[in-house]
This record gives structure tokens, sequence and C-alpha cells, in this order.
């Protein structure tokens, strides 16, 4: 495991400076430069949460948790109210096109109510349809974006440790880029390519073995 100060002295070996030449400050925007593009690119787990919430009758229009990336699923909790208990209803996402074509927002009619069935996002929101009729309870199952690398706050990224070796190889050929050494850098990133592409998230471990998974397995990367 690797802290953010043990990161910080492996970007420096690789550029052949020090703390004074590198300071903390900008070595540590080199290594979440590397860690904005990982979470990016791959499904950690570690990215995952859920968060139950209200529908109000009438209202279609809620906010997404924050920190946010993507939403996974949204699905309505069945009470003995509205349907059979305890059941989870998916709901499926629709597209601007589609909820012009039910509803016309510019109108000024009341837009029609309903169990939702379908969701889409909307600026730092989203929009469920039809309208809710009753009191539901929500779940929304969604990718956060995990908290930068700063010594003292997040010390460690949260991933698999293998994964902090290819975090700070990103830093360094960055680094090389900065100070126009394109073949070292060039090195370093290929090497860099070949640790990510040896390498699997924790999810796709553990769904990797059935085409019923569900989940997206890490995209090659290509070499440069």
């Amino acid at each position: 495991m690797l802290s953010v100060e043990m990161m910080r002295g492996k970007v420096r070996m690789i550029s052949g400076e020090d703390d004074i030449d590198l300071t903390d400050i900008a070595v540590d925007l080199l290594l979440n430069q590397s860690w904005w593009e990982i979470m990016d690119k791959f499904p950690f787990r570690e990215k995952e949460r859920t968060l139950r919430f209200d529908m109000v009758v009438g209202k279609r229009d809620y906010l997404v948790p924050q920190p946010f990336e993507a939403i996974q699923t949204i699905s309505i909790i069945s009470t003995s109210e509205n349907s059979e208990e305890g059941k989870h209803s998916r709901l499926e996402r629709m597209t601007p096109e589609w909820y012009e074509t039910q509803f016309d927002e510019t109108a000024g009619t009341t837009p029609p109510r309903g169990t939702p069935e379908k969701y889409m996002r909307r600026e730092n929101g989203m929009i469920v349809f039809p309208s809710p009729d009753l009191a539901y309870e929500a779940v929304i199952y969604y990718l956060t974006t995990l908290a930068d690398l700063e010594e003292g706050v997040v010390d460690t990224p949260v991933v698999p440790q293998v994964w902090h070796e290819i975090i700070y190889f990103g830093g360094g050929w960055r680094r090389l880029l900065e100070l126009g050494d394109f073949v070292r850098a060039r090195e370093i990133k290929n090497h860099q390519v070949t640790l990510i592409n040896s390498t699997s998230p924790v999810e796709a471990k553990e769904e990797g073995d059935t085409h019923l998974g569900g989940v997206e397995l890490p995209r090659e990367l290509t070499e440069i």
C-alpha cells in the first residue's frame, strides 16, 4: 500500500528531481491527474453508492446525490399501499425526445400521474415519468466521484493497492512530458498501460466468470 507521500517520492525518482524542483503541490496535481483518468475509465466497486429517497405526489424533479458521476439504476420499493410489499420495480431510462412526445412542458398543462416507470437525467437532477400519484419510497444506485488524493485527508487511494503503482506511473510520465523528455515519457506510459491491461478491478474479478454479471471489463488501452 502506497501513501501520497510515498507516491510523491516515486514520481520524483522517475523525473530525477527533488522536493525543491518538484514541490508537493505540483506533484500532487500530477498524481491526481492520473487518478482522475483511472477513475473515469474503470468501474471500481468503491465508486458504488446506494441511497433511499421519497417520491412526493405530483413531484417529477429530484436532485441527484453529491458528489455524483452516473446513475446505475433507480427502483421503486413497493409497499402494502401500492403493490406487493418489498418488491423493487426498476425504472427504465427515457430520452428527452421520447419525453417530449408524452408531455409538453411549455404548454402549462399538468403532467400525467401514475406509478413512475421511466427516468432521465437533466442538469443537476433527474425527472421521473409519470409524476408520482402516491408517496413512493425509491432507491437509487449510482456511481460517486472518489475524493482527490491529499496528504492528511485522503492519504491512500481507496482502490486496491495494485492500482497504486499505476497511479504514480501516470504522474511520472506526465511530469516527463512537462520537462520535454518525450522518449522517457513514452516508455513510462507504455509501462503503465501494460500494468493496466493486466489488472482487473475487483468487480471484474467477481463477475467476469458469468455472462450475466453485467459488469464491463476494463478497456484495453493502447501503447504510444
